[in-house]
């Protein structure tokens, strides 16, 4: 009997916990269902619990998914030969379902009765950093060359290289601002020097001007010197001076309360859903009760789940924003002449079992776990209490982690379903999968194995802890294995690049 299962009593489909073949008879949660297999069925994907006719819609989570492409019987396969997407015009058809009287709190259970020790450095304006890195950030793609050579001798410094700066319309100006504002005002950064060459868009300067009574701070404009090699000398001495500074810094005494945690995935499967996004926020929640802050990002990946994130909204005005910056990106997509929906789910995702953009984003918002929404945060923009907020960054793995941090993440917990070695230069990003296949291919570069939640000998709620567990450890200086082995990808959102 091939396992299988079953999220909501009203699903009409269950996922296969094991391939299935022609005449294997099926259990649903460990129980028998009287369905046998009418078709070959890969780990991961859907059979109809019962006959599903033709425009019918289909369940999963309790949530509708798809409609019947055509009449399915039971025990058949369900996947994109045989289901539509419900989204196939989002803007007319979201679904928006804010109602303060059905807002739930975080259950008093995550409350820690013994927080964890933790040790961090406080900034000057309160905030806790848990690295206390020296960031080198170029202003335009002009300085790059001396930012990169200050990486390749001082392997220990983040230096961070612009595509752009310069010749870009004002939207994108005011994003490069908040990219590299945001960098810089991280609390993981201890120190930051800008690069520039003295005529871009917006110079160095105006950076060190934002920055400088914050934390240690500096700047070089190639232009001011002759040549790139003399900016190159002064930007060396700047490098070792400030190193010599970030080492008479000490971590002291933190709490739970001071984390301010990034949720992501990437390359999802059907064990995103079923184990890696639920465990996140589950210990997305133990963070947030106990006094913390997370922050879920992937705009993209929430169409067709804006309907749990306005119902978990704490005020209008936050479930408002949510649909406001989802109607931003599908326009934009629009004015393009292709639509959302074209995008997703990618080739691996439906490889993963992932049948519908609905489905997906069913599976993305699990991340956020329960709490609610104390707000919505434009690209680079800063929360101004605690709790969970949503952060309107693009679903590009090496860019949405890369926009959590610019919001403030400390610490990133990153889920993949189909395997990714992505990290980040800011924020240590613990890895973790509850993938077999993924735990196979790329298991050497996960920190976390939660495959025993998809296999049925973990609980959710185990996972979540032992992410938690994770999340305590890197705080306290840890390394994560994306910062052992050097992965600190990271990728601008430029609209439309240099006109």
């Amino acid at each position: 009997m091939k396992k299988a299962l079953k999220f909501d009593e009203r699903d009409n489909v269950v996922i296969a916990l094991e391939a299935t073949v022609p005449g294997d008879e099926i259990s649903v949660n460990g129980e028998a269902s009287g369905v046998t297999a009418a078709d070959s069925v890969p780990q991961g994907h859907k059979i109809a619990l019962r006959n599903i006719a033709k425009g019918e819609t289909i369940y999963k989570y309790g949530h509708p998914i798809g409609l019947a492409a055509e009449n399915i019987s039971a025990g058949s396969y369900v996947h994109v030969h045989n289901v539509l997407d419900p989204i196939s015009n989002w803007k007319e058809n979201y679904l928006y379902q804010y109602n303060p009287d059905s807002l739930t709190e975080i259950d008093d259970s995550l409350r820690l009765a013994e927080p964890p020790k933790l040790y961090g450095y406080r900034r000057r304006d309160g905030r806790v950093g848990f690295r206390n890195h020296l960031v080198v950030l170029s202003t335009a793609v002009c300085a790059n060359k001396i930012v990169s050579d200050i990486e390749y001798k001082f392997r220990d410094v983040v230096a961070i290289t612009n595509p752009s700066g310069c010749v870009i319309l004002p939207n994108e100006v005011e994003r490069i601002k908040a990219i590299l504002l945001g960098i810089a005002r991280n609390p993981n950064v201890g120190a930051v020097i800008f690069a520039g060459l003295g005529c871009e868009s917006v110079e160095a300067e105006w950076f060190y001007d934002q920055v400088k009574d914050e934390k240690p701070c500096a700047f070089v404009r190639s232009q001011n010197y002759g040549s790139t090699e003399a900016a190159y000398e002064d930007l060396e001495k700047l490098v070792i001076s400030m190193k010599a500074e970030l080492d008479k810094q000490q971590r002291e005494g933190v709490s739970v309360a001071d984390i301010c945690l990034g949720v992501k995935c990437g390359a999802s499967d059907w064990t995103t859903a079923v184990a890696s996004n639920p465990a996140i926020g589950y210990a997305s929640d133990i963070v947030v009760k106990n006094g913390g802050t997370s922050l879920l990002g992937e705009t993209v990946g929430w169409y067709g789940g804006e309907g749990v994130l306005t119902k978990q909204s704490r005020t209008k005005e936050t479930a408002d924003k949510i649909i406001d910056m989802l109607t931003v990106m599908y326009d934009r997509a629009k004015s393009m002449g292709r639509s959302i929906e074209e995008s997703n789910p990618a080739p691996g995702n439906i490889a993963g079992g992932i049948t519908t953009l609905k489905e997906k984003a069913l599976g993305n918002v699990k991340k956020g776990g329960t709490a609610p929404v104390e707000g919505a945060l434009d690209f680079g923009e800063y929360p101004t209490g605690k709790g969970l907020y949503v952060v309107d960054n693009p679903g590009l793995d090496p860019l949405s982690l890369l926009g959590l941090t610019c919001s403030g993440a400390t610490v990133l917990l990153y889920s993949t379903g189909r395997g990714t070695p992505v990290g980040n230069p800011i924020a240590p990003a613990i890895k973790l999968t509850g993938s077999p296949d993924a735990m196979k291919l790329m298991g050497a570069n996960m920190d976390a194995d939660l495959t025993g939640i998809s296999l049925g000998h973990m609980s959710i709620a185990e996972g979540g802890r032992l992410l938690f567990d994770k999340i305590v450890a890197a705080c306290n200086g840890e390394p994560t294995i994306a910062e052992k082995l050097g992965h600190r990808e990271y990728a601008f959102p430029l609209l439309m690049g240099a006109l």
